[in-house]
């Protein structure tokens, strides 16, 4: 875990430095929180740093037979970093596109995970679940990550029961170094690169530990977020009007007035309170 911090410190100021080389930055939407105006031109795709560190860190320690795992976090990686790019690309990726490939790389991971662990006694209902969990923990997360720190210390969290594996000990630690330069006011965001390729792989690993089952508890933030997404929707094409000031969640709580900070702190809390709960009912990691 050190060692992986130690690389994600330093290669996101690195990553940072790049990232301002090349006059990326992050575009912040004009309808949201005014607040975050002054976010604009933020360098985006932290993802790339934090998870290189992780996997070069876990390429020296790493012995639990988790490489699937890495496999599956990359394919995640590799298509949130085309929607990073977005208008850069001649073709931004339509929703139906991105949900297909999402499919596609679940249900080639759900394949090979049912042959490591069964969760009823038919293993084409386990390759489902598993697909399913993969697929939403990688938007549910996506949705997640928007506010300095929030999705970087919600995941940290939720590794934690998992911390005897080191591919949980050098995730972490890639984590925990992005964080150093993510810390509000945030110098480079995580961007749908780590986002998607986080929910993915943490999904994956309590499927491969047999844990399925308490992942919707222990990830109560990102299930609370995309549950506030979905709602919005519906209840706008029901009736033309938002049931939330803004979705996700953690956007209609900044309208109603909470600092960004607050709401970060707060979900943390909420995370570990939900963790420690779902392990304890489960019997622990």
């Amino acid at each position: 875990m050190a060692l992986a911090l130690l690389l994600s410190w330093f290669l996101t100021a690195v990553w940072i430095v790049f990232m301002k080389s090349l006059g990326l930055g992050k575009r912040v939407r004009t309808d949201g929180p005014k607040t975050h105006l002054a976010k604009e031109g933020t360098p985006s795709m932290g993802g790339v740093a934090f998870l290189l560190a992780a996997f070069l860190a876990y390429g020296f320690m790493g012995r639990d037979g988790f490489l699937g795992l890495w496999l599956l976090g990359l394919g995640f990686a590799l298509l949130g970093f085309l929607d990073d790019l977005g208008g850069s690309l001649a073709r931004p990726l339509r929703a139906r596109e991105k949900l297909a490939l999402q499919t596609l790389m679940g249900l080639v991971f759900a394949l090979w995970a049912v042959r490591q662990v069964a969760y009823t006694p038919w293993p084409l209902l386990d390759v489902l679940l598993i697909l399913l969990a993969v697929v939403g923990a990688a938007n549910a997360f996506n949705f997640t990550d928007g506010l300095d720190g929030l999705l970087a210390s919600v995941a940290a969290l939720l590794l934690l029961p998992f911390y005897p594996y080191p591919f949980a000990q050098t995730l972490l630690g890639g984590l925990l170094g992005f964080l150093w330069h993510n810390a509000p006011r945030a110098k480079v965001f995580m961007g749908d690169t780590g986002s998607q390729a986080l929910g993915a792989m943490v999904a994956g690993l309590f499927a491969l530990t047999g844990k399925l089952w308490l992942l919707p508890l222990a990830a109560i933030v990102p299930v609370l977020e995309v549950l506030s997404v979905v709602a919005q929707v519906l209840y706008f094409r029901k009736t033309g009007r938002r049931l939330l000031r803004m979705s996700p969640l953690h956007h209609h709580l900044e309208l109603s007035g909470w600092e960004e900070a607050k709401i970060v702190f707060r979900f943390a809390v909420l995370t570990a309170l939900a963790t420690a709960l779902a392990f304890g009912l489960g019997g622990g990691a």
